[in-house]
Parts: C-alpha cells; sequence; structure tokens
C-alpha cells in the first residue's frame, strides 16, 4: 500500500510522520542519570538456559515482525536459535553479557546503526516514575529554545550569500515559526550554503518545510518503506509556504560523517533531486527509521532499538543506509564552508554580465582565497608599514598592523599579499601600500569594493 504524504501546511506541521530519531542520541554515550537503568556485568542475577531459551524467543518474536528488511530478520533469528540450540549461549548466565552476546551476533549479519539491545535492571514499583515528568518537558522545551531549535546562524556572506547552520531538525510543532523566520530571511541571497556538519537528525516533517522553500512547484522528495505494515509513504513538499521561496540559487550543502538520519535525507534528497551541490565528507548512513522494544523478566529486562523502516529513492530504489551520503566535491570537513564559498562566487561571477557587479564578485573571491591561505609576516616586515599617511596613521598593536584616520574607529589589517591588506572587520575596505623606484613605502591608497579609491602620501 503507498500513501502520498502531502496534507496542507498547519495541519502537517503537526504530524512529522515518519519520524526520524537522532542518530547522535543512540550511539553516544548514556547520560549520567540513565546509568542505573542500563546494567553492566555483574549488576543482575545470573539466569538459566530456560531464561535464555525466553529471551530468544521475544527477541525473534520482535525482529521477525517488524525489522524493516526480511531476509536479514530471518537470518539473525535463526542463528540466534541455532547458537542457543547447540549450546553456545550455555555459560553466559550473566544477563548483561548474554545480552550483549545477542547483539554481537545479530551484527554478524548486519552492523546496522540504528539496531541494538541492552539488559536492564526491573523496574521498582515503588520508585517507577513517569517516563517524562511535566518538568522534564518543559526543560526541554527551555533548552531547545535556547538553542533556538537548532538553527543556530544565519547570516548574508558576502556576494550575497546566505548562510544557515542547521544542527537538528526540529519539530514543526515547536519551531515552524523559527524555520519560516529563517527561509524569509534568506529571501535575498544570491546563492544558499546550509551547513549540516553537526546535524544529528530530526523531524521528517521539518525536513519537507524547509525542502518546500527550495522548490518551485510540489517535489517528491523521498519514500518510506515499513515492513510491518507493508506500507509506503511518500513524502513531498508542501504546495504552499509563507513568503519568497529560493527557487532560482545555487544551493550547498555541508555534510560530514556526523551529519545522520534526517539531516541525511535532506541531504539525499537535494542530491537526487539535483537541487544541491554536497561538499564535505560522506555522512553518516543512517538511513532506517527505528522503534523500541522492552520485555520483562522479573529480575532484568531486555531493551531494543529495530529499524523497522527504510528509506530510498523514488525513481532508483536506492538509499543511503549503510553508505551514507557520498559528498560531489569532497574536502576535509573543516574546508567545506571556504569551498563552498569558493564554488557559489565562482558561479555568480560566470554569469554576472555588469562590470561593477564583476568587479565586486572578484573583490570577495580575492579575500576568500586570502583567507584560505593566509599570508604570514613577521614583525620586522610589518613594522616597515607603520607610519603617518596624511589623516590615517598605520601602527602596531602586538604583532596585529591597525589603522586609523582621524575621527573614525581602528581597524585590524590582515596581509592579503605582501603589500595589500584586508581590513578585518570591514569586508568592503581594503589597504594598497605603494613603493618607490627604491622599494620605500611612500604611499597608501584605500581600496573600496564599488572600485572607488583613496590615495594617501605618506608624511612620517
Amino acid at each position: 500500500m503507498t500513501r502520498r504524504c502531502t496534507p496542507p501546511l498547519l495541519p502537517a506541521l503537526r504530524a512529522g510522520l515518519p519520524a526520524l530519531l537522532f542518530l547522535a542520541a543512540l550511539l553516544a554515550p548514556r547520560p549520567v542519570q540513565a546509568q542505573r537503568f542500563f546494567a553492566a556485568a555483574g549488576d543482575l542475577p545470573r539466569i538459566d538456559a530456560r531464561t535464555q531459551a525466553a529471551v530468544v524467543d521475544s527477541v525473534c518474536a520482535a525482529v521477525d515482525s517488524i525489522y524493516v528488511i526480511g531476509d536479514e530478520a530471518a537470518q539473525i533469528s535463526a542463528l540466534w536459535r541455532s547458537r542457543l540450540a547447540e549450546g553456545a549461549y550455555r555459560e553466559l548466565t550473566d544477563p548483561a553479557e548474554f545480552v550483549s552476546r545477542l547483539e554481537a551476533d545479530a551484527f554478524s549479519i548486519r552492523r546496522d546503526g540504528h539496531f541494538g539491545m541492552r539488559a536492564l535492571f526491573p523496574v521498582d514499583p515503588n520508585q517507577a516514575e513517569p517516563a517524562q515528568t511535566p518538568q522534564q518537558t518543559e526543560r526541554f522545551r527551555r533548552a531547545q529554545r535556547a538553542r533556538n531549535y537548532g538553527f543556530t546562524k544565519i547570516e548574508m556572506l558576502p556576494g550575497g550569500i546566505g548562510y544557515l547552520k542547521l544542527d537538528q531538525f526540529p519539530s514543526t510543532e515547536n519551531a515552524a515559526e523559527t524555520a519560516i523566520a529563517a527561509m524569509n530571511f534568506l529571501a535575498n541571497s544570491n546563492a544558499l550554503i546550509i551547513d549540516l556538519r553537526e546535524n544529528g537528525g530530526g523531524s521528517a516533517a521539518m525536513i519537507r518545510l524547509v525542502a518546500s522553500y527550495l522548490f518551485a512547484e510540489t517535489a517528491h522528495l523521498i519514500n518510506w518503506y515499513q515492513r510491518a505494515t507493508d506500507e509506503t509513504v511518500e513524502s513531498h513538499t508542501y504546495d504552499y509556504v509563507p513568503g519568497r521561496r529560493l527557487t532560482d540559487i545555487p544551493l550547498f550543502i555541508l555534510c560530514s560523517d556526523g551529519t545522520a538520519s534526517a539531516a541525511e535525507e535532506f541531504t539525499f534528497d537535494m542530491q537526487n533531486l539535483k537541487r544541491a551541490t554536497i561538499v564535505g565528507d560522506t555522512t553518516a548512513g543512517a538511513g532506517h527509521t527505528v522503534a523500541s522494544a522492552m520485555f520483562d523478566f522479573k529480575k532484568f529486562r531486555v531493551g531494543m532499538r529495530i529499524p523497522f523502516g527504510r528509506a530510498y529513492d523514488p525513481l532508483t530504489g536506492a538509499g543511503w543506509e549503510g553508505r551514507g551520503v557520498i559528498p560531489d566535491i569532497a574536502v576535509p570537513v573543516e574546508q567545506a564552508l571556504a569551498v563552498a564559498q569558493a564554488k557559489a562566487l565562482e558561479g555568480l561571477r560566470e554569469k554576472e554580465t555588469d562590470p561593477e557587479g564583476q568587479q565586486m564578485l572578484d573583490w570577495h573571491l580575492a579575500g576568500l582565497e586570502s583567507q584560505s591561505h593566509p599570508l604570514a609576516l613577521t614583525r620586522a616586515q610589518l613594522e616597515e608599514y607603520v607610519g603617518v599617511y596624511g589623516p590615517r596613521r598605520v601602527f602596531l598593536d602586538g604583532d596585529v598592523l591597525c589603522a586609523q584616520r582621524e575621527g573614525r574607529p581602528m581597524i585590524r589589517l590582515s596581509p592579503m599579499t605582501r603589500d595589500l591588506f584586508a581590513a578585518l572587520e570591514r569586508n568592503d575596505f581594503r589597504l594598497r601600500f605603494d613603493r618607490d623606484e627604491q622599494g620605500r613605502i611612500v604611499r597608501v591608497v584605500g581600496l573600496y569594493d564599488d572600485g572607488q579609491q583613496d590615495p594617501l602620501d605618506r608624511t612620517q
């Protein structure tokens, strides 16, 4: 059965099906306050063969019924049952060690980042608390709001390049207004960079909302298949979003091996639909949705995370589980932003026909190149520029060359070439030092990104 997920915008923002869990939450070390729930070797009473058989029956039933890949589900269950029958688990009378071995055996069939098993302490009914108290819920909401729901940085970079650092895909129930405001802030961008290098996942509804701003018409993003119900859910962008769409501008997505789950889906969707250029490192490879199961054996419990759905491209059937999304431009993660900026500026420069616009883009490209390959000058070399140039004074503040014009703020300078310096606080201004035939500095010229120049002869 196939179902299309393209509801009207406002009701859909509260749906978010299918939900994607944070891979980081699945793989990260357990928080200190949760340690008492997960048992280690020696924490629990020993178990006998009958209890081992009951555990295997329970986990096999769970895997058989919902594990997303039917053939592998059968292989995992068959392996557990055969090893139980042949006595391979007989000596594992510690529940934590026994469950750990079951997990390892499952991983020998497939190492799925969304699959996991743990032995847990039994529930004490006299001490049991609600899974989430109102105070905990409110604390979580405050923390999310303090992080601006993952929209951690939004700015306009030189050349009119919009930049969005998105560190999670939050629930649209709480963060729809934030996302809409962010996308409208970026509406005047000449190109757009979305940074997902630290994004571990989140909500599919937020994927659809952000993606809807990037297409002129409704786009079929991806399909989700759930084996237990034999249902396929089609994910589409929304027909309407508040504000202006960013459909005619180049899009770059930055990724890393920490880009996971929902962030991978967004990256995968944009790459498959040829909407974006992906820059950085291959993503984590977490393309399954996950469910949890809990089995109570009185003296201990067994908790499981079981992948129950998979994402795939509706045209090719391919997904990213286990392989990740491979970038179009593979570069070290720390260089991804600079590379994407350069590619964006170069693309804009190729299409620009106005000479003033070309000059401006060349200015920004030169500045970006100097940032990527900084020039180091010694203090002795910097001292050569120190002096008075009419109303402008050039001096050293520690090992940093600075300049100040009368009645104006001081600016710090960074060398681009031997005699050309960028102003660290300003993208629109630089200083060039001119020399005479003997190589002595005799003039400073203020350069502006619109082509204007302000020459001043050296007076001291």
